[in-house]
């Protein structure tokens, strides 16, 4: 006998499974205006025998309520990690927490919880400057990096 299929989206599917899928915390316009891609590369220095230190952080926010709607992927010297992610809108700003490996676990590789699920990782504000970045759970690795600066840029 053959069986019906119905269509359902990512979200709905998630919820269906019992996970809640990654995405805004707060739906609306305002988490609308920050759909998109953004990325900062981290210039760390050099390694004692010269090659750069360099990690790409790329953060993609998506539509409100979409599976994966918040991913976080840094690359470069001796870092290769992706983390599902929530986006928060607070205030004018939105924060950026860790939800989970996209494994579904909340422990990296080498099994270590190097984040707690709702930990915020670091937020996102706009400013006459450009975006401002505030650093919490997650910090890049190197040089001194200030807590708070001009990090992230819109990627087209």
């Amino acid at each position: 006998m053959p069986t019906t299929l119905t269509r359902m989206s990512a979200a709905g599917l998630a919820v269906f499974a019992g996970l809640s899928p990654p995405a805004f915390a707060e739906e609306g316009a305002a988490a609308r205006e920050w759909q998109g891609r953004y990325r900062y590369e981290h210039a760390a220095g050099r390694t004692a025998g010269g090659t750069g230190i360099v990690v790409t952080y790329d953060l993609s926010l998506g539509p409100p309520g979409t599976r994966g709607g918040c991913v976080l992927s840094m690359a470069g010297f001796q870092t290769d990690e992706r983390l599902l992610c929530q986006a928060q809108r607070e205030g004018d700003g939105l924060t950026v927490t860790f939800h989970r490996y996209p494994d579904g676990r909340t422990v990296n590789t080498y099994g270590v919880a190097v984040y707690r699920p709702g930990q915020p990782l670091f937020s996102l504000s706009r400013s006459e400057a450009g975006l401002v970045t505030r650093w919490q759970g997650l910090r890049p690795d190197g040089q001194a990096v200030p807590e708070t600066g001009s990090f992230f840029v819109k990627a087209k």
